[in-house]
């Protein structure tokens, strides 16, 4: 697919110069939710939420801190907007993992659009990455 690439390709990361919008987005976290409805686990239907809630404050307060700016956060999904090195990136998404059991993904782009394309493109792939998508 023309304008999309692998975590880790840096030619991708500087044709998205500047303020660029971020998507993340747990991956199967509704699956895993699916299936202990089926199994009736209230319990751990409660816990397994705190957990995503506390990633995604958690990811919120360092974006912020990072003078990034919140779009909106909802679920195990956030859209923000900032300048954020590909490291930075990695690491947060290895805290969600680290704090829900579940990887997640990021899509990176120029606008909304090229964000959510590398967002469906990161998910495509397996999930747990990111993927830069630059028009």
């Amino acid at each position: 697919m023309q304008g999309a690439s692998s975590m880790g390709v840096t030619g991708q990361r500087l044709a998205c110069r500047g303020k660029r919008v971020y998507g993340i987005d747990g991956d199967k976290v509704g699956a895993r939710i699916e299936a202990l409805l089926i199994q009736n686990s209230l319990e751990e239907i409660r816990a397994f939420s705190q957990r995503v809630t506390e990633a995604m404050e958690e990811i919120k307060r360092c974006i912020k801190s990072e003078q990034g700016d919140i779009i909106f956060c909802s679920g195990d999904s956030i859209l923000f907007l900032g300048d954020f090195e590909e490291e930075w990136c990695k690491q947060i998404l290895q805290r969600f993992a680290e704090l829900t059991g579940c990887t997640a993904s990021m899509g990176i782009g120029e606008n909304p659009q090229a964000a959510y394309l590398g967002l469906k493109l990161a998910k495509a792939n397996g999930g747990g990455t990111l993927i830069y998508y630059c028009q």
